[in-house]
């Protein structure tokens, strides 16, 4: 499971992002999955029937950009946010953050 994340627009004091989740294979992490995110708003799903992947979207608002730093790095997967020009933001994310030795201890 592969996730690719983007700030969608803002409103009053609340940022919105929408995560994809890529490469979801089967029921069980397809329910991983919407496990993870239960406290977000189901945005929108796809099917690729040649290699029988789901691909799920899920938006939610947070209070500061700090905040949803916070979410993404403690998220469990592979994750990566892309900025309006397309490119990869060069904070590492997810997986990336949590196996990094130059992450902070708490």
């Amino acid at each position: 499971m592969k996730g690719v994340a983007w700030k969608a627009f803002r409103r009053g004091d609340k940022y919105f992002y929408v995560v994809q989740l890529n490469e979801i294979k089967g029921k069980r992490e397809e329910s991983k999955a919407k496990k993870i995110f239960k406290e977000w708003r189901f945005h929108g799903e796809g099917f690729d029937p040649k290699k029988k992947e789901v691909t799920l979207l899920f938006r939610k608002g947070f209070s500061t950009e700090d905040e949803w730093k916070d979410w993404a790095r403690s998220f469990p997967h592979e994750l990566v946010e892309v900025g309006k020009s397309g490119k990869r933001k060069p904070y590492k994310l997810g997986e990336a953050y949590m196996n990094s030795p130059r992450r902070k201890k708490e």
